[in-house]
């Protein structure tokens, strides 16, 4: 099936993913056609690849989303204690968007 990925922390490698479908015997190209990658530069990005990521889940089927990582962009965007709050509130949003496309 197709897969959404989310990186949060600019660590998606195309040729990992190569290697791991050659490992059993799956052609790399294919494997990488399957699989949509966007880069989260902020949380509030981060939102909206997600709201963007459930129209295309609703236009074809996918089989797997993958954020990584949820939080990481949430440790640098909202820092120290005023922020707690704040932080805390977009980051129940965000995994409530995520629980409703389970």
């Amino acid at each position: 099936g197709k897969c959404l990925y989310i990186d949060t922390e600019g660590t998606f490698r195309p040729e990992r993913l190569i290697a791991v479908a050659e490992r059993f015997n799956l052609s790399g190209p294919d494997v990488l056609d399957n699989v949509a990658c966007a880069r989260a530069f902020n949380s509030d990005h981060q939102s909206q690849l997600l709201m963007q990521a459930s129209a295309m889940m609703a236009e074809s089927r996918y089989a797997l989303l993958i954020v990584d990582s949820a939080t990481a962009l949430y440790r640098t965007d909202y820092s120290g204690r005023g922020e707690l709050s704040a932080r805390q509130m977009h980051l129940a949003r965000f995994l409530r968007m995520l629980l409703r496309l389970a």
